[in-house]
């Protein structure tokens, strides 16, 4: 029958072994929450900053062809189109664009004879809006390019008539660059969509104008869960969001970039880049633990076999019970004495 004090001993070990898990526990917990919350914090505020430096990159953009649609001498028909193709070069060059274009009312480019009226950047620029197209295949190159296009005024009179169309052509990669130049970890990336949920920008241009996740994921439902953000993206959301693909794991956020046609930028990165350390740290938490219930468990087998060795003891010592030691006794050999060991009565010794 367990005493007292070794009935105390137990539940204390327990309560150790108890609070150690529940401590472990909490904090384990805890650092997983702190960690996945700087994460997300982390990634929606890049998306955030990089939707309004697009934002800001594309306004100057604007603002410069807006001012060349307000030269009088492109809407003068006394000035030759020679003059009127150096004013544009100038332009672009002094605003670090590829090169310009000078459209007539019919959509047909004053410098290289092209049309360009079934571009979708020309129709709006001829009811007098600035507009920006997605990438688009251009017809003097042959690349993939981002028209910034408008209106030409009469005479200069910004609101009043307008009497053509002017469009810039930025470098074919300076949105690429973007997303290249935005890094929160070894492995992340970013990439934008346009409005149909196409791929306009990412840090390959093995994707831009080709890809549409929405789309794909009708033939490969692994696709779902970022397909399922893609919507909500091109529902002009902010959002945050986890997916997997190709077997990795990852989270996403993603913001709109104001004054846009429905373009959102998403900034993507893997867990195992943000989490790797939490994971670290709460292996390292779990093998505490065990340590702790080992030695708890030790401690009370070792209490249990000091306790059952105690009382071995004192139940040989009782009073009645034989003493297992032998005893002696002298037997006289030859007029020698003799000692024998043997049970005996100590009065039966003889000489």
């Amino acid at each position: 029958m367990r005493s007292i004090k070794q009935k105390l001993l137990v539940r204390i070990l327990a309560m150790t072994a108890a609070a150690a898990l529940i401590c472990g526990g909490v904090g384990i917990a805890a650092n997983y929450i702190s960690s996945h919350s700087m994460l997300e914090q982390s990634l929606e505020s890049t998306a955030s900053l990089a939707a309004t430096r697009v934002s800001y990159e594309l306004l100057s953009y604007q603002n410069a062809v807006r001012g060349l649609g307000m030269v009088p001498e492109l809407s003068d028909g006394a000035v030759p189109v020679t003059e009127k193709e150096r004013i544009v070069d100038h332009w672009a060059q002094s605003y670090g664009m590829e090169r310009g274009n000078l459209l007539d009312l019919s959509g047909r480019s004053l410098f290289d004879g092209n049309s360009y009226s079934d571009r979708a950047y020309f129709q709006q620029a001829v009811q007098g809006e600035v507009c920006i197209s997605v990438p688009t295949l251009s017809k003097v190159t042959g690349e993939l390019s981002i028209m910034v296009a408008a209106p030409v005024w009469l005479n200069g009179i910004e609101g009043g008539t307008v009497a053509g169309v002017v469009y810039f052509v930025p470098h074919e990669t300076f949105l690429n660059d973007i997303m290249e130049s935005i890094h929160i970890s070894e492995n992340s990336g970013a990439y934008m969509i346009d409005s149909t949920g196409t791929t306009i920008a990412d840090t390959t241009l093995d994707t831009v104008s080709v890809q549409n996740i929405e789309q794909e994921a009708q033939q490969d439902s692994s696709l779902s869960a970022l397909a399922a953000l893609h919507a909500d993206m091109r529902a002009g959301n902010s959002g945050y969001g986890s997916y997997e693909i190709s077997g990795a794991q990852k989270y996403l956020a993603y913001a709109p970039v104001p004054q846009t046609d429905g373009w959102t930028v998403a900034v993507t990165a893997p867990v195992k880049d943000f989490l790797g350390t939490t994971y670290t740290s709460t292996l390292l938490t779990a093998i505490l633990l065990i340590v702790i219930l080992v030695i708890a468990i030790l401690l009370v087998h070792g209490n249990a076999a000091g306790r059952h060795g105690s009382v071995l003891r004192r139940d040989n010592l009782q009073p009645g019970r034989r003493n297992p030691l032998p005893q002696l006794y002298i037997q006289p050999v030859s007029g020698r004495q003799r000692i024998h060991p043997g049970h005996c009565d100590p009065g039966t010794v003889t000489q």
